[in-house]
């Protein structure tokens, strides 16, 4: 955010004429409120600069030539130039209410970084120049005793043992004393913690499940998650005892009645006429995405906005669409990328009679109407931009690029303009791939992964993986389906161990089986070849590639361009 979008923001009337809208920071100043500023860590410290005159003067001016003053000032003025209130008003003079209060929430300083926010590069927020501009006030972590009073009022049906392990837990990562395991300490924060003792009083799920579900263990480093496991060893948390099961396991999922039903858990479907915004696609059911579907829907259940976290081309967008096609639940969809922006997020812009307009974006709808906002590829954007869905999810409020603001509930209306109570149905099911090479998108997961409730998605086993691949392909042959899922389980395993970039999907091995399927006669060699030719020129890793696809019956061979 610069320093004028603190203050203002360039708008478009109706008559196409562009003009300054106030800010919120602007708005309150007039009104005498207290303005909430909500990270301020973000900000360069620059733009934190405009605040100093604001905080420890009272006054201000403005991008578009107005001057904001302090109260006494302001009387005096009017005074000393026998102006009336209209008159300064017209001359671009208007006073700060003597009420007016500004409250500042940040992070502080991280070890070993220049900035506060994890990641982020840049100068530190929290300067010489803005120590005087603020009395400050440090919030400590709460302990073990202090978040078991919290937990046990809102959820007094969780099983006391498992409550005093899970805080156990988290009190020994808080107290380690190597970075690796301290690390860990904030994927189980405490609204992380409640939310676990929600799980644990309605559905007796396994801690040690729950456990390295909330911290998406499958992507930690090895280093990290070897750590988790052994704090939760030393803890006594350990897996739950449970038979031999196979991927031929059945896992219900079925609506019946009105009530859709997956595993153990139900939900009643909803009653929608809007059939259109009700996502319908090609999903072949396996008992892994069903396993991952039936966690999603116990989330789902309690309220929680969800997060999917997973490789690209594992079926994120497949599993979601499924999943609201059964609640038969319609959506609202964006995609996100470098160059999203919150004007963007929130708003989108349009021509309409040569004039420039502004229409809700799926966001907004999805709020008003109490549908599900899907967000792809929200790792791919800023993560100042992102954060406008966590001010949604966390609070319940955001304010909007043209200045409306939604509101939770409508008792925070009180009979303002431009306010927009959301729906009580709204959800949101934020999509993202897993942080680091080969993606190279933000760390959504470390940045707001704590006020979601997270699912990792990965790979379907060989056996769930040979069986969607039938079914895709019915007519190709249970020999070439063998070959093929063994050798994309072998490139998956190179690629975990870092001998090559690009962790190969079940997407890739859909694409060769449908044009098997579409053309029999090419066979597998040449099937495979639109999905591994550009990575089989140049380099030991396209010779480690082809070598081992050839061990698979692949034999894609060097060829020059």
């Amino acid at each position: 955010m610069s320093g004028r979008e603190l203050l203002q923001q360039r708008c478009t009337d109706s008559a196409g004429d562009s003009g300054w809208r106030p800010s919120a920071l602007v708005s309150a100043a007039k009104a005498g409120d207290l303005l909430l500023l909500d990270g301020v860590h973000r900000l360069h410290p620059a733009t934190l600069a405009l605040l100093h005159r604001l905080v420890q003067d009272r006054e201000l001016n403005l991008p578009d030539g107005s001057r904001l003053l302090r109260a006494d000032r302001y009387e005096a003025l009017k005074v000393q130039t026998g102006l009336n209130d209209d008159q300064l008003f017209q001359s671009g003079i208007t006073p700060i209410h003597s009420s007016f209060r500004i409250l500042a929430l940040a992070e502080p300083l991280a070890a070993g970084t220049s900035s506060g926010s994890r990641g982020a590069k840049g100068p530190p927020w929290l300067s010489e120049e803005l120590l005087p501009a603020f009395l400050f006030h440090s919030v400590p972590s709460l302990g073990p005793k202090q978040q078991r009073e919290i937990i046990e009022k809102l959820v007094p049906d969780v099983p006391i043992d498992s409550l005093s392990l899970l805080l156990q837990l988290s009190h020994q990562l808080v107290q380690a004393t190597d970075s690796t395991t301290q690390a860990l300490a904030s994927l189980l924060s405490t609204r992380q913690l409640v939310r676990l003792a929600r799980l644990l009083a309605c559905y007796g799920d396994s801690l040690h499940a729950l456990v390295h579900r909330a911290c998406l263990s499958r992507f930690l480093p090895s280093p990290a998650r070897a750590a988790l496991d052994k704090a939760m060893d030393d803890c006594g948390i350990v897996a739950a005892e449970e038979g031999p099961t196979t991927d031929r396991d059945e896992v219900i999922c079925e609506v019946k009645d009105g009530v859709l039903k997956i595993g153990s858990v139900s939900f009643p479907v909803r009653d929608s006429d809007i059939k259109s915004k009700v996502p319908h696609t090609l999903f072949y059911d396996n008992p892994q995405h069903l396993k991952v579907m039936e966690e999603m829907l116990k989330d789902f259940k309690l309220g929680e906005h969800l997060l999917l976290v997973g490789n690209q081309g594992v079926g994120k967008n497949k599993i979601v669409d499924r999943f609201l096609h059964l609640l038969n639940h319609p959506r609202e969809y964006v995609q996100l990328h470098r160059d999203t922006t919150v004007q963007s997020l929130t708003l989108q812009p349009g021509v309409r009679d040569g004039i420039i307009v502004y229409d809700d974006s799926p966001l907004v709808c999805a709020v008003l109407n109490g549908r599900v906002l899907v967000v792809d590829e929200a790792d791919k954007a800023p993560t100042h931009v992102t954060c406008v869905l966590r001010g949604l999810v966390e609070g319940g409020e955001v304010t909007l690029a043209d200045g409306r603001r939604i509101v939770p509930d409508k008792a925070q209306v009180g009979g303002r303009p431009g306010v927009i109570v959301a729906h009580p149905d709204f959800r949101m099911i934020v999509l993202a791939n897993r942080p680091g090479f080969p993606f190279l998108g933000n760390d959504f997961f470390s940045a707001m992964g704590g006020v979601f409730a997270c699912h990792a998605v990965d790979n379907p086993s060989a056996d769930a993986e040979r069986m969607m691949l039938a079914r895709y392909g019915p007519n190709v042959p249970p020999a070439a389906l063998q070959n093929l899922v063994q050798a994309f389980a072998e490139l998956r395993s190179l690629a975990s161990h870092g001998q090559l970039a690009y962790p190969y999907s079940i997407r890739e091995a859909v694409s060769i089986v449908r044009h098997m399927q579409a053309f029999p006669n090419d066979g597998l060699t040449v099937a495979a070849r639109g999905v591994f030719d550009f990575d089989s020129f140049g380099g030991a890793a396209s010779e480690l590639l082809q070598r081992t696809l050839h061990n698979h019956g692949l034999a894609l061979g060097s060829r020059t361009p």
